[in-house]
């Protein structure tokens, strides 16, 4: 059965492309890219800040007599950071990729050996971050030393964590001081199709995404690809035991961005040119369609992906098939009725 629904998204690729024929192009792609920009990347990037600051800011509180009745506290708010960064993945390109830090704030799998030698070699200076690798760092880092029963949170562990999430905020706010304003008015400006467009960008990122979630976050820690052993320890977030949480955040994240939020979306520039299956259905309802599938299919606050790795993998298997048939849609479909260059490959790194 898996097989065959997959079929019929290729099908629908190879149909759609033959009842294409009379366009709408007298769509105005830029009120839809500055929507995008203005409404949607940089709010989710100014969350994160927020999300951060208050991170950091809480971690203080762990120097305090009552540190572990407020380690549930800066756990809760480790949890915020972590789902609000999840929501800005839609738009990891230009300022993130010009900076080279994309992989400073939630890279996974950590290295917990090397964790634990940097914080015998830690000697309280900021600036001993600047030694870390991206695998010692970031949300994940912070993950270990708030969650890990191995972890005793003594006044030194806190002041590496404080680094950690110091670095966080400096790095958002990096972020967001190249979005405002330059990058954002270059990126409604690029309003064409070519490779360099905010399009091709944009929707690059969106496949990435999907592909990643597919391989990374889920395939490679179940042991589904050749080569590999399922391994828990190396999905998302193994301590806080909320990965599929971060991949639901994602997918809302991924549509809403499509979407445009409650402005003009791609969605809407899809639906101009008119581009449906052979049923008469619309690929912007189709790829909307499929990702509301998968966000309920992770819509379950309380399962933990190793759980679904161990004990139901009818159901793991079941959502890797469903992001199989997104990233058709998207990496095939919507490229090709775009005019758009596919730039990912599956070989990328992190």
């Amino acid at each position: 059965m898996q097989y065959i629904k997959t079929i019929a998204f290729l099908s629908f690729i190879i149909l759609s492309a033959c009842t294409n024929t009379n366009r709408n192009t007298d769509f105005d792609k830029k009120p839809m890219l500055e929507n995008i920009a203005q409404n949607l990347a940089i709010p989710a990037y100014e969350n994160s800040l927020k999300s951060f600051i208050s991170l950091d800011s809480s971690i203080s509180l762990l120097k305090q007599e009552d540190a572990d009745k407020n380690l549930a506290t800066v756990q809760e708010l480790w949890k915020n950071a972590a789902i609000s960064w999840a929501e800005t993945i839609p738009y990891h390109f230009g300022p993130i990729d010009e900076l080279l830090i994309g992989n400073n704030f939630h890279y996974f799998p950590i290295d917990t050996l090397k964790i634990n030698k940097a914080l015998l070699d830690f000697e309280g200076n900021d600036r001993f971050i600047n030694q870390l690798g991206s695998n010692l760092r970031g949300l994940a880092a912070l993950e270990y030393l708030l969650y890990s029963k191995e972890n005793h949170l003594n006044l030194h562990t806190v002041a590496f964590a404080k680094m950690l999430s110091g670095n966080l905020v400096k790095l958002n706010q990096q972020l967001l001081n190249q979005w405002k304003p330059d990058y954002a008015q270059s990126f409604i400006s690029k309003n064409g199709s070519d490779i360099n467009s905010s399009m091709t960008l944009l929707s690059n990122q969106w496949i990435e995404l999907v592909e990643k979630i597919k391989n990374d976050k889920i395939a490679i820690p179940a042991g589904k690809i050749a080569g590999t052993n399922q391994d828990i320890t190396i999905l998302q977030a193994p301590y806080s035991k909320i990965s599929l949480i971060l991949i639901k955040a994602n997918l809302i994240a991924l549509q809403q961005s499509i979407n445009g939020g409650e402005g003009k979306g791609v969605d809407d520039y899809l639906t101009a040119l008119d581009i449906k299956d052979q049923e008469g259905e619309l690929l912007s309802n189709k790829i909307n369609t499929q990702i509301e599938l998968l966000i309920q299919l992770t819509n379950n606050e309380k399962e933990d992906l190793a759980n679904l790795m161990q004990k139901d993998s009818e159901k793991l298997d079941e959502i890797q098939l469903e992001l199989l048939n997104l990233s058709i849609l998207l990496k095939t479909d919507m490229m090709s009725q775009l005019g758009l260059i596919t730039t990912f490959s599956d070989s990328d790194g992190d």
